[in-house]
């Protein structure tokens, strides 16, 4: 067996140089993330609590209780006409804002 030449031991290096670089940026990203990250995505920025929020009324939902469960065309169109799509964008921005906030 030959003993390792200086160039061997190189390659055998960059490699586990490369690892270590890699795993040293995983860890201070986990420990950037663990400290702010998961302190912002908890920090609820509404005034009201989750138990008022889920308890409030909703009235799509309500509406979409009230649909008939028949599978003729006319059922279907009426159920249609009367689900009100017209601030479906509004709430979406509205989520976009939510989500941004964290």
């Amino acid at each position: 067996m030959e003993p390792e030449t200086r160039e061997q031991q190189n390659k055998t290096m960059g490699p586990m140089v490369g690892i270590i670089v890699v795993v040293v940026v995983l860890v201070l990203g986990g420990i950037y993330f663990g400290r702010e990250g998961i302190e912002n995505m908890f920090n609820i920025s509404s005034e009201k609590s989750v138990e008022e929020i889920s308890s409030a009324p909703d009235d799509a939902l309500e509406m979409l209780k009230t649909q008939g469960d028949s599978d003729e065309v006319t059922a279907i169109e009426e159920d249609l006409n009367a689900t009100n799509i017209e601030n479906l964008d509004e709430e979406i921005m509205n989520i976009d804002k939510e989500l941004q906030a964290f």
